[in-house]
């Protein structure tokens, strides 16, 4: 019987479809993002989108030496996202401003014709990722916008798929960019410290973009954003399977809401909840503007829920870490509905019952995707890919239980 959350998902797969054969495109954008930053500039991420230089900041398989703003002219790059244009003022974007006066190379996660519809000139910008226009989805909610969207999703993914082609392009020209690991993993913390040039004469201690005197075997153009691609559509046909689990969510979430219970989420990772742009200037007025509670990423159950959660209330939690048994159980024994999933994948001990819901979500624990072959260090985090896919996959089954168009 066909669900909500398989029409979505069945979008997602037309949406990597397109993804794919933009590649050539994307993997030109990364060519000519490589020669400034092989020449000495720096990556910068200017915040317009604020999520998102959190997001593509201190990842897992993302690039650590990367600087806020612009410093050493057109050799800089800056890699932006765009926000709401709903809401967005870009003639009032002081930041915009600060770096379209700068010399900075800037290349846009986002769409071109939202530089255009803000009345920007066009030419000043060195390319763009495309993506999901804001409007793409479906389920209004009153002052927010469709419930379900592909814009975040597209987001994530176009915004890493290019990064992978600019890495694999700089090893083609015979240097390495120094890649996060996990913290998750043993060893992270020594591990990334060590490229923290020492000293104490001045500050900043800039982490450098490049290895020095290490070899990587140059990287074909298309293998890191291929791998990511199937790598998460291997993910999206695990959702697939699982639609009646997440209907199940969406009733739960439906039926909290119709007799005024609580229904709290936490996506853990880099981008949620601030890549939603929820408006409003406090908790109780975003609370207002979106049927769920958000909280902060924060992996430890006992401070990621609100410990007054009870009985009829729902929880859901998009983890990052290895299943704590009895913290989840407490949740459960306090009669809260917990939809709830981990990378590391769901232990023994944590039985059934009836008020657990598990998804699997399968992304490679410490979450970066892609091996580099003679690199320590995989690419790419596909965290925040999954667990769009899902939660937009619940929404989307939550708006055809609630009635949104």
């Amino acid at each position: 019987m066909p669900t909500e959350a398989g029409r979505y998902l069945r979008q997602i797969k037309t949406r990597f479809d397109a993804i794919t054969n933009d590649l050539p495109r994307l993997i030109q954008i990364a060519q000519t993002m490589a020669p400034g930053l092989l020449a000495g500039g720096y990556m910068t991420t200017p915040t317009l989108l604020p999520a998102w230089p959190s997001e593509f900041g201190g990842r897992a398989g993302g690039m650590m030496g990367i600087h806020d703003f612009p410093r050493n002219g057109h050799r800089d790059v800056s890699y932006v996202a765009l926000p709401d244009p709903r809401r967005w003022k870009a003639a009032e974007d002081k930041t915009l401003a600060r770096l379209l006066a700068s010399d900075a190379q800037i290349f846009v996660n986002g769409r071109r014709e939202e530089i255009v519809e803000a009345g920007l000139d066009v030419s000043r910008f060195s390319g763009f990722t495309g993506g999901a226009a804001i409007d793409e989805g479906w389920g209004q909610w009153p002052g927010y916008g469709q419930l379900v969207s592909f814009r975040q999703f597209e987001q994530f993914v176009r915004g890493w798929v290019l990064f992978g082609e600019l890495l694999a392009a700089c090893t083609r020209a015979g240097k390495m960019p120094i890649l996060w690991m996990s913290v998750w993993l043993e060893g992270a913390f020594v591990r990334n410290a060590h490229f923290k040039p020492p000293g104490n004469v001045r500050e900043p201690w800039p982490i450098p973009t490049f290895h020095e005197n290490v070899h990587i075997p140059p990287l074909k153009s298309g293998h890191i954003a291929e791998v990511f691609l199937r790598e998460a559509e291997m993910i999206r046909q695990q959702l697939v399977a699982q639609q009646a689990l997440l209907a199940k969510a969406a009733s739960w979430i439906t039926q909290a809401r119709e007799t005024h219970h609580r229904v709290f989420a936490v996506a853990v990772g880099h981008a949620y909840p601030e890549i939603l742009q929820i408006p409003g200037a406090d908790a109780a007025a975003r609370n207002k503007n979106y049927p769920l509670e958000w909280g902060p990423s924060v992996s430890d159950l006992n401070h990621a829920m609100p410990q007054e959660l009870g009985a009829g209330d729902v929880s859901l939690h998009l983890g990052y870490s290895p299943v704590d048994v009895a913290d989840a159980q407490r949740i459960l024994d306090r009669g809260v509905r917990f939809i709830y999933t981990s990378p590391y994948g769901r232990p023994d001990q944590l039985r059934d019952h009836p008020n657990l819901l598990w998804l699997d979500l399968p992304w490679r624990p410490a979450d970066a995707t892609v091996d580099i072959p003679g690199y320590s260090v995989r690419a790419l985090p596909m965290s925040s890919t999954a667990h769009s896919m899902a939660y937009f996959a619940i929404m989307a089954e939550l708006a055809a239980q609630i009635g949104l168009k």
